[in-house]
């Protein structure tokens, strides 16, 4: 390595780093505000003329109950006044005026209101209280014939002395402060760091500065200069910090430290109590330095990879993910009050997680020689090699060129590469509509169970409006879905074929498919269900019955049979097929059914609505009207809701509904199987077949992210929920 071109390197970086203005701006920023926040005092009283002002404070006690009291407590420290009407309003009340209102109550004590025209001073209200609640002890001393002394014992809090036998917990609750301030200082300075280099490599690539700096020294020696030269003014920074410090302290007339004054540090430091704190901030200190190197090396070679400033930013937010993941880890499983287990004592060895881990499990005493030597020995081992691994990268990413790309490019083909774009855009899309129809729920759910009960604190939700609530739930959540996939629908994309049919038709679609549905629906209940375990009913959480109002029987059907008849037909015929019929109408068909059924999230009803699915895509497909299939999803579920708002009536107008749908249904399904073109579409659909090329395929969806994570988000909720049912 040059040694002198290093050098210069580095010099001339933090050169022009400091002598940039924002730099210099920010510093003067920071002196100032160090320099007003240490002598804030001082300066407020620049502005006061004449003597300090004082804080006035009026009593209103007509019964004169404690104003004596009061006025023995607060004259020390307030100009205290008796008044006998309270007249003031925002207007005219003074602004250094705090009015005391004494009401008598039933426990033959008082109640007070303190009134002033702005919030009150921390400091004063304080004294306030506190005289406020010495009278009312004073009363009830008078009251109940017992001393004051007495009084003040029995309300002392109780002495509790907590003993935990396997882990160390004196002065637990000042460890975990410790902690908590330290490791966000450790993410906030990684975070700086990281968006100075990413920056300052985006810009150099874009400016084409770096190749040239490439044809003098080699890649590890400008890699080298980079990451020390950014750590450098880290540093600096932090020195200029304490040099501020002793500017504002000097200015404020804060003592400055003698030799006595240090010796006594040193032997406060040095005690057995405090020892523990300096390894700690040793340690923090040897770990951070060595892990933010690590990880810088790391950002600069993503940095080179990168075209634009943005992209650049995308890199910092993937390690500042990463660091915080291992923030909040380290905050949540490493505490003064639980052990830590040997698995997670080996992962917090590992390198980048240490600077959080291992500081932490000393801060707390759980640490062990061995893993401060393993972990010491991981970090020191990873630097070098992410060093000579990144130096390649960084050095391809600066010139734009890689050998592995150039190979990719040689071996795959070009239809190869538009198939995985094409999967990956649809595993996008589907994932994104997936998630945002999961996250509005969840929104929904947090304001339900945290806001609505804080803000609303004395009324009790009543089962029409949570209702309501989840009517509404299910419009946003469907419909901001649908609106995001049909916002990616190309009217020249969607490739399906509209059948040209008249009324008479469509009335022969509703009875042939409601027939064929219930068929289905009554195998599964009777048959397969109970076969394979999963005969629990899942309408047990309605309570709506005959005995309910109007009202909120109209809002049951809405919830069960309007609303999802609407609006997921919207979602799973209307924008998932259209959008999908570009990949082929069968895979439209079959994805959007598939999709159907799993957002039920429970195999009671996945199962089924997979074949629901089925049947309303195949009509959506043939007719293409969303119309029908939302009536004939609203028939299937108004059978249900019917039922349940009418248990006697209801179930025997629903079951007779039934028969004559089936009746005339089976009817027109025996005479549309007498025709030769309806038997030929039927074999057709049957011996729908996916070729081992298309098959494969689709394994592309699962290269985006996205639709990785509505797959997992998916599959937990059906856990939860069919733990849940069961």
């Amino acid at each position: 390595m040059n040694n002198f071109k290093v050098k210069e390197m580095v010099k001339f970086s933090f050169y022009k780093s400091i002598q940039n203005k924002w730099f210099v701006i920010f510093n003067a920023i920071t002196l100032i505000s160090i320099v007003l926040i240490l002598n804030w005092g001082s300066i407020g009283n620049l502005f006061k003329i004449g003597e300090e002002e004082s804080i006035r404070i009026a009593i209103l006690d007509e019964e004169n109950i404690v104003f004596e009291k009061l006025v023995s407590k607060l004259a020390k420290n307030f100009e205290v006044e008796k008044i006998v009407a309270n007249d003031y309003t925002a207007e005219n009340i003074p602004d250094d005026l705090i009015i005391l209102e004494i009401n008598p109550n039933e426990e033959k004590t008082f109640s007070t209101a303190i009134i002033s025209k702005e919030g009150i001073v921390g400091e004063y209200y304080y004294k306030i209280e506190d005289a406020l609640h010495y009278c009312r002890n004073v009363l009830f001393a008078d009251q109940y014939d017992i001393s004051i002394e007495n009084l003040d014992k029995f309300q002392s809090e109780l002495e509790i002395e907590r003993i935990m036998l396997s882990v160390d917990a004196t002065d637990s609750d000042t460890k975990e402060i410790i902690k908590l301030f330290s490791t966000a200082a450790t993410y906030m300075i990684a975070i700086l760091l990281f968006s100075k280099i990413a920056n300052e490599i985006s810009q150099e690539k874009q400016s084409k500065s770096s190749e040239y700096i490439l044809t003098t020294v080699s890649e590890k020696e400008y890699l080298f200069a980079k990451i020390f030269s950014n750590i450098a003014i880290l540093i600096f920074q932090g020195l200029l910090m304490i040099v501020y410090y002793y500017i504002a302290a000097i200015i404020s007339r804060i003592p400055v430290m003698n030799d006595a004054q240090m010796g006594g540090i040193l032997e406060i430091m040095t005690t057995p109590g405090n020892i523990e704190t300096l390894l700690y901030v040793t340690s923090l200190i040897i770990y951070n330095i060595l892990n933010l190197i690590l990880l810088c090396i790391i950002q600069a070679a993503l940095s080179a990879k990168t075209s634009s400033t943005s992209e650049a930013g995308n890199t910092v937010s993937l390690l500042s993910f990463i660091m915080m993941a291992s923030y909040i880890i380290a905050l949540e499983f490493i505490t003064p009050y639980t052990k830590v287990n040997i698995i997670l004592g080996i992962v917090s060895c590992l390198p980048i997680l240490s600077a959080y881990f291992i500081p932490a499990l000393m801060v707390v005493g759980q640490i062990s020689l061995w893993q401060i030597i393993l972990s010491l020995t991981l970090i020191l081992i990873s630097i070098p090699v992410s060093f000579n691994i990144s130096s390649k990268i960084f050095k391809n990413g600066i010139l734009d060129y890689t050998k592995i790309k150039k190979t990719k490019k040689k071996k795959e083909e070009k239809d190869t590469f538009f198939i995985k774009r094409k999967m990956k855009n649809l595993g996008f899309v589907i994932g994104m509509a997936i998630i945002i129809y999961f996250g509005i729920q969840t929104i929904f759910s947090v304001i339900g169970t945290f806001v609505l009960p804080t803000v609303f604190k004395n009324i009790l939700l009543s089962e029409d409006m949570a209702m309501i609530l989840q009517i509404i739930l299910q419009i946003t959540s469907l419909g901001l879905a649908s609106i995001f996939v049909l916002s990616y629908c190309n009217k020249k994309d969607i490739r399906i074929e509209k059948e040209q049919i008249n009324n008479k038709q469509k009335i022969k679609i509703i009875f042939i498919s409601i027939f064929v549905i219930f068929v289905i629906q009554a195998l599964f209940t009777t048959l397969i269900y109970p076969a394979i375990g999963l005969d629990y009913n899942i309408t047990d959480t309605f309570t709506t019955d005959e005995s309910s109002s109007l009202i909120s029987k109209i809002i049951l059907v809405l919830a069960i049979a309007a609303t999802p008849a609407v609006f997921e037909e919207i979602f799973f015929r209307k924008a998932m097929i259209d959008y999908m019929s570009q990949y082929g109408t069968k895979t439209a068909w079959i994805l959007s059914s598939l999709f159907f059924g799993m957002i039920h999230m429970n195999l009671s009803q996945a199962l089924f609505a997979f074949i629901a699915g089925l049947i309303f895509g195949g009509i959506y497909l043939y007719t293409k009207d969303i119309k029908l299939t939302m009536l004939i999803h609203f028939i299937n579920n108004g059978f249900g809701a019917l039922g349940m708002i009418l248990p006697e009536l209801g179930l025997i107008l629903a079951t007779g509904i039934l028969i004559v749908f089936f009746i005339i249904g089976l009817v027109l399904f025996i005479i549309e199987l007498t025709k030769k073109e309806i038997r030929t579409k039927i074999k057709e659909v049957l011996t729908f077949k996916i070729s081992r090329e298309e098959l494969i395929n689709y394994k592309y969806i699962f290269t985006d992210f996205t639709f990785d994570v509505s797959m997992i988000l998916v599959f937990l909720m059906s856990v939860l929920t069919e733990n849940m049912l069961r």
